[in-house]
């Protein structure tokens, strides 16, 4: 339970970053983390910020979807974290 508390607010900090990063764009080392350079990488934190927040409660309540979409989730969040460091390694 509180693992998934953990996720969820981890997804919604991401979602957090997110906005910020739509209004003020964020430096990364040499590069800017926004809307015109990076905006598939942005639509991607956003669904996976929303899968992990929606499968964090769809296992608190013990539903099987939550039992499946979870590691899911979380596996997607490890795959982002790889495209957005392949992208920062340009």
């Amino acid at each position: 339970m509180i693992f998934c508390r953990i996720v969820i607010g981890f997804g919604l900090l991401n979602f957090i970053v997110l906005i910020v990063a739509m209004i003020q764009p964020l430096g990364i080392q040499r590069l800017e983390y926004g809307l015109p350079q990076a905006s598939s990488l942005m639509i991607l934190q956003g669904l996976v910020s929303a899968a992990m927040v929606y499968a964090g409660r769809e296992k608190m309540r013990g539903s099987d979807l939550g039992q499946k979409a979870f590691p899911a989730s979380l596996m997607s969040y490890v795959l982002w974290l790889c495209m957005t460091l392949r992208w920062m390694a340009q």
